[in-house]
């Protein structure tokens, strides 16, 4: 069964759109599917295009009251998946937005039925890019991006901060025992970084597919905030670099 992990907040422009073409992917592919949006606090006309949606599809929607931050939605999300989930399963986290290109998404479970635990889509691993979206942010996600491949033991990896990922239920199964509570911290778009990293420890086998990452399929603005994201990276970093530090001297 495939199992969606999809972090929504005031998305009502969006949220039809993903659902139907995610069930097509589904049907089309013959897959069996579960869809679960954890509602982080939306204040429009989201949960009610929800709620409709729930009577067509198999979703199942985690509602917070209040609006935690991308983090804790994605933890909520996680800690339910690895209750439900049998071993077999694959999970799938993505945006909200569509800008996680569907085409490539057989190509992702291709690769995990190869025998890798966790697949990333990837803009900027060779064949991918980013269109669509404000120099700003694409150069800020560059940077963080090539910080993280330089200042952390993930050297082939291209793109850590992409919601947009396949993953082995049973890995993440085994996080969530690990980790527990801990598994994410962050609040902010960094949680993604924070999650891999974390993986990474498990000793587990990664890899990418390049992806256009296409903004312009987004209907209104960006969630991210570009501050606090770019003070969550460099906070990872850091405590990254520290952490490795305090390992060699052991």
């Amino acid at each position: 069964m495939l199992i969606f992990i999809v972090p929504v907040y005031n998305e009502e422009e969006n949220i039809k759109k993903l659902l139907e073409c995610t069930r097509r992917f589904a049907e089309e592919g013959h897959f069996d599917y579960q869809i679960i949006v954890v509602n982080d606090g939306s204040v429009d006309g989201t949960m009610q295009i929800l709620k409709g949606f729930q009577e067509e599809i198999p979703l199942v929607v985690l509602d917070q009251v209040s609006n935690k931050g991308v983090g804790e939605a994605f933890k909520r999300g996680f800690a339910y998946v690895a209750e439900i989930a049998t071993d077999e399963d694959i999970i799938i986290s993505k945006e909200a937005d569509n800008t996680s290109d569907l085409s490539v998404l057989s190509e992702m479970i291709n690769k995990l039925n190869m025998g890798y635990d966790l697949v990333l889509a990837s803009c900027y691993l060779e064949g991918g890019g980013v269109e669509g979206t404000a120099v700003h942010r694409k150069l800020l996600s560059f940077c963080a991006n090539l910080l993280l491949r330089i200042t952390t033991p993930l050297k082939d990896i291209h793109t850590f901060s992409s919601f947009y990922r396949v993953y082995r239920a049973s890995l993440i199964k085994k996080a969530c025992e690990i980790y527990g509570d801990t598994l994410i911290q962050e609040k902010g778009f960094s949680c993604m970084v924070e999650l891999l990293l974390k993986l990474a420890k498990l000793r587990i086998k990664i890899a990418e597919v390049p992806m256009s990452l296409q903004g312009n399929l987004r209907v209104g603005k960006s969630k991210m905030k570009t501050l606090d994201t770019t003070i969550g990276f460099l906070r990872l970093i850091v405590r990254n670099l520290l952490t490795r530090q305090t390992d060699n001297k052991l």
